[in-house]
């Protein structure tokens, strides 16, 4: 398939040079005008350039921003009309280094309709055609036979049917064309491009030659792989490509944690998970964050039945992706048409069954995410990441052994302070990307410092702030994880069934010490006795 987000602007430009022979009637004399307006009907070739800012769609800091954008150092397009071929190159800072992207395309297809259509109080003549027999692209001509905007849907594996539109603004003459010198590119509603053209070389010497790959054979299912690693009884690493999960067996059901990328990866992961763990459902999987590489696969889970379990600040986002339209690409969700279910997360969440315990702790103040979640295996001590510490590769750390040491990653120190926070004791690590498992001593080696006596840490009383009670504090932090607090305050109990309560609290992950519960205890009853 196209890259079809590149392929935007390519298709407004080749409104002026579709040949008039595939043109309906009405949609020639429209298009013939614009190519007279913008000077293009002895347009062959095209070149242009400029700078701006680009962005990564879906890797939003929480659902309701827009996508981070990064600075365009230089961005340059050339394109053939004659063969209807295309070629962008871009340089872009990320994590201040410099990054070459390339694309190319090559669209072909015929212009089928035409109409009016007035949006924002502006009258545009709207041409309408399709691409690859299914992709629908729509360009708006305004009064001055100036092309405004164009707007065309394609797949995506969190959004469905995903809007992809561009505007173009601020036109100059460059050598008898007419071209815009601002060009807004959006995907999901928020920007990917903002460019400021500052060249524009009309019929300009092009070549295009994309890197030649071989073509996959039509209709073909890419394979995907499943490598297996026992980490624990009923503990299974999922690994393969560069995304993984995590399979945990309990009594009677199964919890994969991450479900990332597509509908082939779940697929690949659940076939791995049914022949692991026979005849046990997947009851839930876990969504460390929506970051899309890391929540394009869920989809999938809810059509075999799983329920998901997430950020509360996601469960919004999910309920609206999940009801939009999916007609270009439907997936097993939408021809199953179930819907899907989702727990949230708010500090804290304990799953359980009575013998196996299963963690999930939101990693508070993360700069890569707001809703970023970690799974913790108390018995079998053992954390599961993503995104916030990922451990070298082996087949590398030689050959940088003597290289100048790397900034510390924070969202790694940003780790260790949540892990000391909460006095979790773990000793291997799953990373949900890389080359595979790494030890509590790995982590603090990335912040290098030294690896800090767990006891000690677990012995360290909650510090109250200023003015805050100590047993407040305790209530705050402890039991806020799975609640809120309208579920103690409109009690009134005595001291027995305030204990009773504190110690289910802790049989279902709270962490109390002997003397912090006694602490807990006597301020309930103080706070939240018999009146």
């Amino acid at each position: 398939m196209l890259n079809k987000c590149a392929a935007v602007f390519a298709l407004l430009l080749l409104l002026a040079a579709i040949p008039a022979m595939i043109l309906a009637q009405d949609a020639r004399t429209v298009l013939t005008n614009v190519a007279k307006a913008m000077g293009a009907e002895n347009l062959r070739t095209i070149q242009f350039s400029g700078m701006g800012s680009n962005a990564g769609i879906g890797q939003n800091i929480n659902p309701n921003t827009r996508w981070p954008l990064a600075r365009v150092k230089t961005y340059s397009r050339e394109m053939d009309f004659s063969a209807t071929a295309s070629h962008v190159q871009m340089v872009r800072v990320q994590n201040g280094a410099d990054q070459t992207q390339n694309q190319y395309i090559s669209p072909t297809s015929p212009w089928d309709s035409l109409k009016a259509e007035t949006i924002d109080g502006m009258k545009f003549n709207v041409v309408t055609f399709t691409l690859e027999n299914k992709y629908k692209v729509v360009g708006y001509i305004n009064d001055q036979n100036i092309v405004e905007r164009v707007r065309t849907w394609i797949d995506n594996d969190v959004l469905g049917d995903m809007l992809v539109e561009a505007a173009y603004s601020f036109y100059k003459d460059f050598g008898g064309v007419k071209f815009p010198t601002m060009i807004i590119e959006k995907q999901g509603g928020f920007p990917v491009l903002i460019l400021a053209v500052s060249d524009v070389k009309p019929n300009a010497t092009v070549t295009i030659q994309p890197q030649q790959t071989p073509a996959a054979p039509a209709g073909a299912i890419p394979t995907v792989s499943v490598q297996t690693e026992k980490v624990g009884d009923g503990v299974f690493y999922l690994k393969g490509g560069t995304h993984h999960s995590v399979a945990v067996e309990f009594a009677d059901h199964v919890v994969v944690i991450e479900g990332p990328l597509n509908e082939q990866r779940s697929l690949a992961v659940i076939a791995e998970v049914k022949k692991l763990i026979p005849n046990k459902p997947i009851r839930y999987v876990v969504n460390t964050h929506h970051h899309f590489d890391h929540s394009g696969g869920l989809r999938t889970y809810v059509a075999e039945g799983a329920t998901i379990v997430t950020h509360e600040t996601n469960k919004e986002f999910y309920q609206q992706a999940f009801s939009a339209p999916r007609t270009l690409n439907p997936d097993r969700l939408a021809q199953s048409q179930k819907k899907a279910v989702i727990e949230t997360v708010g500090d804290k969440k304990v799953l359980t069954d009575g013998t196996r315990t299963l963690e999930l702790h939101l990693i508070k103040g993360n700069p890569h995410n707001d809703g970023i979640l970690m799974a913790f295996l108390p018995k079998e001590k053992i954390l599961i990441e993503v995104d916030v510490f990922n451990p070298p590769n082996p087949a590398t750390a030689n050959v940088t052994a003597g290289a100048a040491a790397a900034p510390i990653n924070p969202n790694t120190v940003n780790i260790v302070d949540n892990v000391e926070r909460l006095k979790l004791d773990f000793e291997k690590i799953l990373p949900l990307h890389g080359t595979g498992a790494a030890t509590r001593a790995d982590l603090y080696t990335a912040v290098r410092k030294p690896v800090p006596d767990i006891t000690a840490i677990q012995s360290a009383k909650l510090a109250a702030p200023t003015g805050v009670e100590p047993a407040k504090q305790i209530l705050d932090v402890v039991c806020t994880a799975c609640h809120n607090l309208d579920r103690v305050q409109n009690k009134n109990l005595p001291q027995t069934e305030w204990m009773t309560i504190v110690e289910r609290m802790k049989s279902k992950g709270a962490e109390l010490s002997d003397d912090d519960t006694s602490t807990l205890i006597n301020y309930l009853v103080k706070s939240y006795g018999p009146k």
